[in-house]
């Protein structure tokens, strides 16, 4: 086992996956003689960023195959493997810089590798949201249209679509209102 010191970058194996019906992963790659396989642009809010991707990161690895000396088009052909999911052992240019002056080659087997795996969008389970996501149905008359309701002395944040509807809502309820009122006069 190769001994890294703590203060070494640890390269990144990186899940990539695809949520939701989603297409591409997200982030474009490179090739040159001299660098390997490199990340390009990687889109925001798409898998790869949530993966942990980063514009410039060498890649060193793709789901558990290593990629050095392999060419650009066999390196898509293992990305593409699985159509939902990737992995990929990468590293920073800087960190990729130390383990080559140290002479250490960074390979799957290395102690310090951290896994990167964020998937804040969670696949929706086709509930419909709590009814306290709605905006209520019924208002006082006594209230005026454009009144917003004050959020509760506990709560800290109040939901910017709850006061959006809220304001629709008056606004139709008003709206309508003048209509029926045209319309008997």
């Amino acid at each position: 086992m190769v001994n890294i010191p703590s203060d070494a970058v640890p390269p990144r194996l990186c899940v990539i996956e695809k949520l939701n019906g989603e297409t591409e992963y997200g982030y474009n790659l490179h090739a040159e003689k001299g660098r390997g396989q490199f990340v390009g642009i990687v889109d925001p809010n798409s898998p790869a960023e949530r993966g942990g991707l980063i514009t410039g990161d060498r890649i060193y690895a793709v789901n558990g195959h290593s990629i050095i000396g392999e060419n650009h088009k066999k390196v898509v052909e293992r990305i593409k493997s699985n159509p939902n999911r990737c992995e990929m052992l990468v590293i920073s240019e800087e960190g990729a810089k130390w383990y080559n002056d140290h002479n250490v080659q960074i390979t799957l087997d290395l102690p310090n590798i951290q896994r990167v795996s964020q998937n804040p969008r969670r696949p929706s389970n086709h509930s419909p949201p709590p009814s306290s996501w709605y905006a209520p149905t019924t208002y006082s008359s006594q209230v005026s249209p454009f009144s917003l309701p004050s959020p509760p002395d506990n709560q800290f944040v109040y939901s910017h679509s709850n006061t959006i509807s809220n304001i629709f809502f008056k606004m139709s309820v008003m709206f309508t209102s003048q209509l029926h009122f045209m319309f008997l006069s």
